[in-house]
């Protein structure tokens, strides 16, 4: 990097020399009237060094919490969290533990098949007589003694009246069962050592398929697959990002400086949600990838800004530091106030009460925040480090010096608002028909077919499903108090018969009493998914009508009705009464943000519609791939037929957010113009057509972070990513280059109306250049 002898004394300057010399302040002005986002980023370009080294330390440091102590994440269920372990289906858990419960246990399933030998055969019985040997033989360690994993092991050979249930019907596949007690904790610790048996056993028996199945190993494999994927999408998003960083910039140095911000940030992220698992809660286990979705895209987004409006700032001849304040008082105030923006927008999320939503809008808020710290601190300092060196590595073409307001874009918002209604109408109406979809909308759980097949424990279910059609794993309960008592015991009896007449149940009927004998459990089969309408009608049909019937008269008895198929049916409802509450807060802020930054009441009200036009846009695409199928073969998944349930109310909080982010970007520029006396058609024009460039650089980038997203494996980060992706590329092409520029150009002047009765509101003023008439502008 080249340093000049007159930038070494520019660095020696004081501010009043530096910014007198700009014609930027007067020299009896002082600093302390700056915004404080200003006087922090002029700080930290005056001690630069210090600003640079305590940032990497800062951010490595709270990474260490990460890798030192750890994430505690989540069972993939999420049955713990807070709000929704209030809903009946959870509830049913706790009333019967409350009865002193069944022994904390787990069941380990050993699924083995052949596709031409049948259960009768030799070869088969001597496979499944191994399997089930191993696992009765098997040890751990405690306190210095040898003690068995498994309590029981059964298999259809050793238990021969258990055969009818342990084999499929076709007589190709058996299950060998085992029972492993104790707590979450002390499962994990009891089957470490089985894990290496399952490939002894599928490299001994060549031509079976030997697939084992347990909850806790399968919350082992999502949560290290998840970490997995987040290693291989970095490689793949990073060196793209950073090909549009170099072709934006045109320079080296220039495309580097946002993604070790971006990348500084989420290593800091990662620890403070390391942190908040250890001391407030454990976290889901897709926090991490979303947490680098939004790290990614805010972080680089924040930097381009910051750094275009420095660099153009130079090139209309201001020195270093007066670059650096001017940057800071325009792009850096914005990006504060955008920041503030999506993070109150994601706080919503707290709202709900879940604590699966609590901990993806920590982790997310977290490094929205110290991405905005970092464009105050760690930017300027590195700025006033490299001075004019933020152009070193110049690349043909792309490095040269272009006007603003020039390109692709900036001739389009000029023929949109020559032809206002025209560009208006259309795209409303394109925008609706995206959304369409939307009307039928089907939300639920993926669950299994929602995690990736090369998953062992995900094989395992496939297969049972497959070969016992009754179904192994859905079931219905029916959690019933007062089991001590001889008419619940007979209401019991006639509700059984009731129940296995009803199509879709089936039995045989399982029943567990608790320790204290009063709670009992009443279990039955259903067929199908848990997402199936029909499910959730028999469990709606259990609650309004079985239930009543044959319970309804005992006093003192209470009855709960529970499994996945329930489970589904109540968290979709428990979502879908929060998004009132979680739209209000985050549409109220948002209006009273703009309110008060723009002193108009149609700014806000027209910022909110259109940003709910592409909101809706994406869950209409969302719902056309991941629901109805469309491209599904294109992009490799098989369709789930719903969209999973918490996905529409956490993609409108980020995509509100990010959306309301560009918006604000456009809206200063267009209103500093209008404060320096340019019509309302002048400055909506050169507002727009000086941030387009930057606008479709940042949009670029976080189509590319995002669709990375769709190339993963999990069904959940697939569907986000897609949403998102669709999201911002509307937002920054059909709704801030045609509709916003048609739209505004319609309203005219009144696009600032304010009733007189509302002018006591402040106003504070997001971004400004400082008084100069004739400086450079452009973000």
């Amino acid at each position: 990097m080249q340093l000049r002898d007159s930038e070494e004394r520019e660095e020696n300057k004081t501010v009043a020399e530096a910014n007198q010399k700009s014609g930027q302040l007067k020299p009896d002005q002082k600093s302390a009237k700056l915004p404080a986002t200003v006087r922090v980023a002029m700080w930290s370009a005056h001690h630069r060094w210090l600003v640079f080294g305590l940032w990497f330390a800062v951010c490595l440091g709270l990474f260490s919490i990460n890798l030192i102590a750890g994430t505690r994440f989540s069972d993939a269920t999420g049955n713990s969290s807070s709000g929704i372990s209030k809903i009946e289906a959870y509830r049913a858990g706790d009333v019967f533990n409350a009865g002193g419960g069944a022994e904390a246990s787990d069941t380990f399933v050993v699924v083995v098949s052949h596709p031409t030998l049948k259960t009768s055969d030799a070869n088969f019985k001597a496979v499944a007589t191994k399997i089930s040997q191993s696992l009765a033989n098997q040890t751990y360690s405690e306190n210095g003694q040898s003690l068995p994993v498994f309590s029981q092991v059964v298999d259809m050979y050793s238990v021969p009246i258990a055969n009818a249930q342990l084999a499929s019907k076709d007589g190709t596949t058996l299950r060998v069962v085992a029972t492993v007690k104790g707590d979450t904790d002390v499962r994990k610790k009891k089957l470490e050592p089985v894990k290496p048996l399952v490939k002894t056993w599928q490299e001994q028996s060549p031509g079976f398929l030997i697939y084992p199945y347990n909850g806790t190993l399968l919350n082992q494999e999502v949560n290290s697959f998840v970490a997995h994927e987040l290693d291989g999408s970095l490689k793949l998003t990073l060196p793209l990002t950073f090909i549009i960083l170099l072709l934006a910039f045109g320079a080296l140095a220039a495309a580097v400086i946002p993604l070790i911000l971006a990348i500084t940030s989420l290593l800091a992220a990662f620890g403070l949600l390391a942190l908040y698992s250890q001391l407030v809660s454990e976290v889901d286990s897709n926090s991490t990838q979303v947490v680098v979705l939004i790290g990614l895209a805010v972080g680089i987004d924040y930097s381009l800004f910051m750094i275009t409006r420095y660099r153009t700032e130079r090139r209309h001849g201001r020195e270093k530091m007066a670059a650096i304040q001017v940057a800071s008082s325009t792009a850096g105030r914005a990006v504060f106030f955008s920041g503030l923006t999506v993070m109150i927008s994601l706080a919503g999320l707290y709202l709900v009460g879940d604590e699966v939503f609590s901990s993806m809008a920590t982790g997310t808020i977290g490094v929205v925040l110290v991405s905005v710290i970092g464009s105050l601190t760690f930017l300027p300092a590195t700025l006033a480090i490299l001075g004019n060196g933020i152009n070193w590595g110049r690349i043909p073409y792309f490095g040269r010096d272009r006007e603003e307001g020039s390109g692709l874009w900036a001739s389009l918002v000029k023929v949109v608002m020559g032809r206002p209604v025209i560009f208006a109408v259309l795209t409303a109406a394109l925008l609706i028909g995206l959304a369409a979809p939307i009307l039928h909308l089907k939300l639920g759980t993926n669950g299994l077919d929602g995690l990736p097949d090369s998953l062992e424990g995900v094989k395992a279910l496939r297969l049972m499903n497959d070969k016992w059609a009754q179904g192994t794993t859905l079931r219905m309960n029916l959690i019933i108090t007062g089991y001590e008592r001889e008419d619940t015991k007979a209401a019991i009896e006639q509700f059984k018969e009731a129940a296995l007449k009803v199509n879709g149940l089936s039995g045989p009927v399982e029943t567990s009493a608790s320790r204290n004998g009063k709670v009992v459990s009443v279990s039955l089969y259903m067929a199908g998914s848990r997402n199936s309408q029909l499910n959730q009608d028999i469990v709606r049909q259990t609650r309004s009508q079985l239930v009543p019937t044959y319970f309804g008269k005992l006093s003192g008895v209470e009855t709960y009705v529970s499994g996945s198929a329930a489970a589904t049916l109540d968290i979709v409802n428990y979502y879908l009464s929060a998004m009132p509450a979680v739209f209000g807060f985050v549409l109220g802020l948002s209006f009273l943000l703009l309110l008060v930054a723009f002193h108009s009441l149609v700014i806000p009200i027209k910022a909110i519609l259109l940003n709910l036009l592409s909101t809706g846009a994406a869950y209409g695409v969302m719902v056309l791939v991941f629901q109805d199928g469309y491209f599904s073969e294109q992009i490799g998944f098989k369709p789930t037929g719903v969209i999973e349930n918490f996905a529409p109310l956490f993609m409108f909080t980020i995509m509100f957010g990010l959306s309301m982010d560009y918006h604000l970007f456009i809206l200063t520029r267009i209103k500093e113009y209008k404060d320096k006396g340019a019509s309302s058609v002048e400055a909506v024009a050169k507002g727009i057509s000086v941030t387009s460039g930057v606008i479709t650089s940042a949009a670029a980038i976080m189509v590319v972070v995002f669709a990375v997203f769709i190339t993963l494996q999990m069904i959940i980060i697939r569907q986000l990513g897609l949403g998102l992706a669709v999201a911002v590329f509307v937002d920054a092409t059909l709704i801030r280059c045609v509709l916003l520029p048609a739209t505004m150009r319609l309203l005219g002047d009144w696009n600032w109306w304010m009733p007189k009765f509302l002018d006591w509101i402040p106003q504070v003023t997001i971004e400004g250049e400082p008084e100069e008439q004739g400086s450079g502008v452009g973000i």
